[in-house]
């Protein structure tokens, strides 16, 4: 049987990493693709989806069991309380044959394919995507978001920021240009 498929409203990400699967912390883990999305407290669409998100956790997990800290995916902000966090994470797992699985597919507002431009902050997207649920002996009960696919309704290209700004030229200082682009740090003898 197929899994349930479901969408979100349409609200601003951060973090967004669903072009190129990232790095955990723990790299001993997979890669993954991860999104959060900024809801906002008073949006009645953005309250109706959190709404349905709690009472599917509570359709899978009942009203008994522990539930994990991280068992929700949904916090409020850090930052600002009338806001809500979502995140959406899915693994890219590699197979038998060393073949690697699809992250997930992101189209534009006109449902065409995305162009592979790196998603901003405060870009608006609509995610589809499953629930996962688990239950963690010690832990408790959660559910996890799995992001399949996304659409981009409004684009804010990722910022790439100039290594050299704030800063001046420094006259008299070591310049890699001078030294011929390589600089061999075993050259000398370090005396001990």
């Amino acid at each position: 049987m197929a899994s349930e498929t479901y969408f979100t409203p349409q609200a601003p990400a951060r973090y967004c990493f669903l072009i190129t699967a990232r790095a955990q912390l723990d790299e001993s883990k997979p890669k993954a693709w991860t999104c959060d999305l900024v809801l906002s407290n008073d949006n009645p669409k953005h309250q109706a989806f959190l709404d349905k998100l709690k009472q599917r956790f509570t359709d899978i997990h009942g009203t008994v069991k522990k539930r994990s800290d991280k068992g929700e995916p949904w916090k409020p902000d850090k930052t600002d309380q009338t806001k809500t966090v979502v995140k959406f994470k899915t693994l890219e797992f590699v197979r038998e044959d060393g073949s690697k699985a699809k992250g997930p597919q992101i189209i534009d507002a006109k449902r065409s394919p995305w162009d592979g431009s790196a998603i901003g902050n405060g870009s608006e997207l609509i995610i589809k995507f499953q629930i996962s649920s688990w239950d963690r002996k010690q832990e408790g009960v959660g559910i996890s978001l799995h992001p399949t696919a996304a659409q981009v309704v409004q684009f804010v290209p990722r910022e790439e920021q100039d290594a050299t700004d704030g800063f001046e030229e420094q006259e008299g200082g070591f310049a890699l240009a001078d030294a011929g682009g390589y600089v061999d740090e075993f050259s000398e003898e370090v005396p001990f």
